[in-house]
C-alpha cells in the first residue's frame, strides 16, 4: 500500500508529514513525494529533503499553463497516476498541508473497503480530490482526475462513477472545516459543501439544503466546540482555516490548508500558523 502526495513547495512540511506518519499509521505502507515543482531550483529541494528522509521522490513535470487550481491539480494526478498503474498497488492520497493525528491502519482499511473518500455532493456525489484512498486490486477503472470529465464537475469529477458503483465498497470519511469565529457566530463547513453558521443556541444560516450532516446540532456544536479549544490550546492564529478529518468520528488528520499560502493571509499570519501546527502534532 503506497501513501502518496504531491509536492510543488513548502519542502519543509515533507519533515512533518513523514514524521506524523511514522507516529500514527500502522502497519505496511511506503510513502511516496511525487515532486511537481514549478522550477529546478525548487525540486531540487524537494528532492534533498526526501533524500535526507529516505523517501522515494519522483519527478512529475505539469506545464503551469492554466491560471485554474483544479485543472493544475488534476493534471498533476494523473501524471502521478501513470506511476501508480505500474505499482499494481491501493494507495492512499494525501495532500501536502495534511498532517496524521490520531492512529490508523490504512492497509487493512483499504483490503476491508475499496473507495476511501470524502463525499461532495455539488453537483453530484463525487470523491474529493484532496484525501482519498483506492484499492486497485479490486477497482479496475482507467482515471482521469481532470476536471470536467463528467460535467459540471471539479477535479477528480470522474469518481461519480465509482461511487455509485455498487460493485465497490465503500467508506465514507467526514471532514469539518473550522473558518472563523465571528462575534460569537461560528462559521463552518462541512465536507466542502454545507456552510452552516451557528451559536451556542442554534444554527443561522445552512448554505445547502439538499445535504444534511449526520450530526444533530448538539453533536455538532460539541465537536466544534472541541475543535476550538485544540485550536485556542496551540495558540493558532485567526481566521483558522482548518479542516479536521475523521473516520467513524474519530480525527485522524489535520488539514492546514493550501489557501492559507493566498495573498490576502501576512506572512506573519502564516509563520504563526505554521509553528501552532508543530506545537499540535508535538502533542497529539
Amino acid at each position: 500500500m503506497k501513501i502518496i502526495t504531491i509536492f510543488d513547495r513548502n519542502e519543509d512540511f515533507i519533515y512533518l508529514q513523514y514524521k506524523s506518519i511514522l507516529k500514527h499509521v500502522k502497519g505496511d505502507y511506503e510513502y511516496i513525494v511525487f515532486n511537481n515543482a514549478k522550477t529546478k531550483e525548487q525540486a531540487t529541494k524537494i528532492e534533498k529533503v526526501c533524500e535526507e528522509l529516505g523517501i522515494r521522490c519522483i519527478r512529475i513535470k505539469v506545464m503551469y499553463l492554466w491560471s485554474n487550481p483544479s485543472k493544475i491539480a488534476g493534471r498533476a494526478l494523473n501524471e502521478s497516476y501513470k506511476h501508480l498503474k505500474k505499482m499494481g498497488e491501493p494507495y492512499f492520497k494525501i495532500d501536502s498541508d495534511m498532517f496524521f493525528i490520531g492512529d490508523i491502519n490504512i492497509n487493512e482499511m483499504l483490503k476491508n473497503k475499496d473507495l476511501v473518500y470524502v463525499p461532495t455532493y455539488l453537483p453530484r456525489k463525487t470523491m474529493w480530490s484532496g484525501v482519498f484512498g483506492i484499492n486497485t486490486k479490486k477497482v479496475k477503472f482507467d482515471l482521469n482526475f481532470m476536471p470536467g470529465i463528467i460535467k459540471n464537475t471539479d477535479t477528480f469529477g470522474q469518481s461519480c462513477l465509482l461511487v455509485n458503483d455498487n460493485r465497490y465498497s465503500q467508506q465514507l470519511l467526514e471532514l469539518h472545516n473550522l473558518q472563523d469565529i465571528k462575534g460569537g457566530i461560528i462559521e463552518t463547513n462541512l465536507n466542502g459543501n454545507c456552510i452552516i453558521k451557528f451559536n451556542q443556541d442554534g444554527i443561522i444560516f445552512k448554505g445547502n439544503d439538499n445535504f444534511t450532516p449526520n450530526d444533530d446540532f448538539i453533536i455538532l456544536k460539541n465537536k466544534y466546540n472541541n475543535i476550538i479549544k485544540i485550536m485556542k490550546e496551540h495558540n493558532f492564529p485567526t481566521p483558522y482555516n482548518i479542516d479536521f478529518i475523521s473516520k467513524d468520528g474519530k480525527d485522524f488528520i489535520f488539514h492546514f490548508k493550501s489557501s492559507n499560502w493566498c495573498p490576502w493571509y501576512t506572512e506573519e499570519y502564516v509563520i504563526n500558523k505554521k509553528n501552532a501546527l508543530k506545537r499540535l502534532l508535538e502533542n497529539i
